[in-house]
């Protein structure tokens, strides 16, 4: 009888930890999205700040911008592709620009969101892509950028 308690004590815990690998799996494999809030003037109307966002849109899905981000960030090896052009093809896909809002020390006010979109395992990555972009994004609107800490 002791014999088949340790055996089902056994299956039990093999259940269990499949269990917990399983969830944890499914969780790092969770969308979650990266991006920097760009605070924008309060007064520019819906229209303009639309026009802005697919603008700003197109010109961070242009390739070659893209295939310099790939480059910068080496993201060949660390997504493991066979090339630029494949990379910067899978980071057009993930690229985003949209309205959002955000707190200032004046209160909140509209923003455009830029970013990537991304898993959880990949949240340091997604990070530092949607930080080289904003490197970009400050030469597409000819803003200064702010100084580094």
């Amino acid at each position: 009888m002791q014999r088949w308690i340790a055996v089902g004590v056994l299956v039990m815990m093999l259940i269990f930890g499949g269990g917990v690998f399983g969830y944890w799996t499914y969780r790092q494999n969770s969308p979650a999205p990266m991006w920097v809030e760009l605070p924008v003037n309060p007064d520019r109307t819906d229209e303009e700040l639309k026009k802005t966002v697919k603008e700003l849109l197109a010109k961070l899905r242009e390739k070659e911008l893209l295939e310099k981000v790939s480059k910068d960030l080496a993201l060949v090896e660390k997504w493991q592709l066979a090339s630029d052009n494949e990379a910067a093809a899978a980071l057009s896909n993930r690229v985003f620009v949209k309205l959002g809002d955000t707190n200032t020390p004046a209160g909140r006010v509209p923003a455009v969101h830029i970013g990537v979109t991304g898993k959880k395992k990949e949240v340091k990555l997604s990070g530092e892509i949607a930080m080289r972009l904003m490197n970009d994004v400050w030469k597409i609107l000819g803003i200064k950028p702010p100084p580094a800490n």
